[in-house]
């Protein structure tokens, strides 16, 4: 019969090393050394152990199909929508950033809660938590415009 190492051996019974090892440990399993000392098992000794052997996996020479390409009309409309897309999310980006660095003036006629408040915190656009830069930002110019008034 064939000698195969521990690993080839793991592969064959569907075992993992260490259970082979463990098996060999305990004397269940009998192994050999070849002149260097490296272990391996004879397959009828895997068979007496462990029963039929799984059939070892051999290379596919078979050649797979690979993915069809796109034609270059198909390609010109997906790149067209990807810019488009991408238009979209720098438009949606430029609007979340005017939001988030937007102060409203005040009107000259009436006075903002803000001149009337003496404390920064009490203005109503005050940020409660800092979750970003653009709280630390506002506070800051909130505390400015205090400072000012």
């Amino acid at each position: 019969m064939a000698k195969v190492n521990l690993s080839q051996a793991a592969k064959l019974t569907g075992k993992n090393r260490t259970t082979i090892w463990r098996h060999i440990h305990s004397g269940k399993l009998s192994i050999e050394r070849d002149r260097d000392g490296l272990p391996f098992v004879d397959t009828s000794e895997l068979i007496r152990v462990y029963g039929e052997l799984e059939p070892v996996a051999t290379s596919d020479t078979k050649k797979k199909p690979h993915q069809a390409t796109y034609n270059y009309e198909d390609l010109i409309a997906i790149v067209e929508l990807l810019r488009k897309e991408q238009a979209e999310m720098k438009a949606e980006i430029e609007n979340l950033t005017n939001r988030l660095t937007y102060i409203p003036e005040p009107n000259s006629k009436e006075q903002s809660p803000v001149t009337q408040s003496k404390k920064p915190e009490d203005d109503p656009d005050w940020p409660k938590e800092i979750k970003t830069m653009a709280d630390i930002i506002l506070r800051n110019e909130i505390k400015k415009i205090h400072e000012q008034s």
